[in-house]
């Protein structure tokens, strides 16, 4: 009984001297080098401590421990070391936030040079639109022009189609007026022939007529003076 005891006080010791000899763990959270200066991180939480590589303001690092002023950290090439805790910070340093900002800037500036490009091509195109709506409308007016134009021939050609339908009525009433005419005529001239040769044949017999008579008469005289 009193071995098992003494076994039980001396692992509570021993667990009592581990407590106090280790370091303190802090919850594992980032941290920063402050924007004051460059700082040394070590192997060890002490200056007697070699020092594995020099830190730039601004270096962001996970906190794993923290002890007697010192805090082991983990960069992030994933070598731990021990930095002096009063040169960090647990605030984004101005430094990362410029350099965070820069980034916006710059990604809000190429994302906006990208749309000033998209913007100027669609300007550009808008440009030639416009020139080929101008142009499009320009050739639309000479075509009603033309249209217009050929309109008034097509009723100059229409109103030339009906006086010639006209003309060509009138001529064939002329010809058949023509026709009549010569047939009346040549009709007149038949009468008129025929009248002639009446008066013509009228005067000969008149004139045998007389000339017989005539010679009756002389006859009759002959023949009277010859009785005397």
């Amino acid at each position: 009984m009193q071995s098992c005891q003494s076994i039980l006080i001396t692992v509570g010791t021993f667990l009592v001297f581990v407590l106090v000899g280790m370091p303190d763990r802090a919850a594992a959270e980032t941290v920063y080098v402050s924007d004051v200066r460059e700082i040394s991180k070590r192997a060890g939480p002490s200056t007697d401590h070699r020092i594995l590589r020099m830190l730039p303001a601004g270096a962001e690092m996970e906190a794993l421990s923290e002890q007697a002023g010192w805090l082991q950290v983990r960069g992030p090439d994933g070598i731990e070391g021990w930095v002096l805790q009063r040169f960090t910070t647990r605030d984004v340093p101005l430094t990362l936030r410029y350099q965070e900002l820069r980034r916006e800037y710059d990604a809000l500036y190429e994302a906006s040079s990208g749309a000033l490009g998209q913007l100027a091509e669609l300007e550009e195109v808008n440009q030639k639109l416009l020139e080929t709506l101008s142009e499009t409308s320009n050739k639309l007016l000479d075509l009603d022009r033309e249209y217009a134009a050929f309109r008034s021939d097509a009723a100059e050609v229409e109103d030339l189609r009906l006086r010639y339908v006209q003309l060509t009525a009138d001529m064939d009433v002329l010809l058949q007026e023509t026709r009549r005419l010569r047939e009346e005529n040549s009709m007149l001239q038949s009468q008129d022939r025929f009248r002639w040769f009446l008066a013509g044949g009228s005067l000969f017999f008149v004139a045998w007529l007389v000339g017989v008579i005539t010679g009756r008469r002389h006859g009759k005289r002959r023949n009277t003076l010859h009785s005397l």
